[in-house]
Parts: structure tokens; sequence; C-alpha cells
């Protein structure tokens, strides 16, 4: 181990994903993984591109509203 890691916490890190049964943003349950749909911002930017909406329940619509007017579908990745 390096030096200085041995008295770092390592904190378990829950994945959240959109639950399409319950429709909202959820903690992802390994054992329910056909409920759950993991949405990337690729998939975001197309929802946006194509005029569409997210599913009900994964953000705000005014959240929406605003990234889809400020050109989300513009938007790429960049790399650092």
């Amino acid at each position: 181990m390096a030096p200085g890691l041995s008295t770092l916490e390592i904190i378990p890190f829950r994945v959240a994903a959109y639950d399409k049964k319950n429709r909202k943003m959820d903690f992802f349950e390994p054992q329910r993984k056909d409920d759950f749909e993991f949405i990337s911002g690729t998939k975001m930017r197309t929802l946006a591109r194509n005029g569409d909406n997210p599913p009900e329940g994964f953000m705000a619509p005014k959240a929406w509203e605003v990234l889809a007017a400020a050109g989300i579908c513009e938007l790429k990745s960049t790399s650092y």
C-alpha cells in the first residue's frame, strides 16, 4: 500500500438510476435490474435533439426546459 493510504477510508458508492416502475430516480437494486434504466448524457442529448422529454420523474420538468433551451444537444463531452 502506498504511504499515507493506510488511513484512507473507502466509502461505498451507491449508483442511482431511473426506476421505471416507480417513475423516479432511486438507488439501483440489482435484484430488480429490469425495473431500472441508466440514462446517459448521450441519451439526454438525443432526447433534446429530437424534441423529446425524459421519462416522468427523471428530473423536474423546468430543469429539463432549461437544459434543452441551453442547447444540451449541442454539448459534447470534453476530455481533460
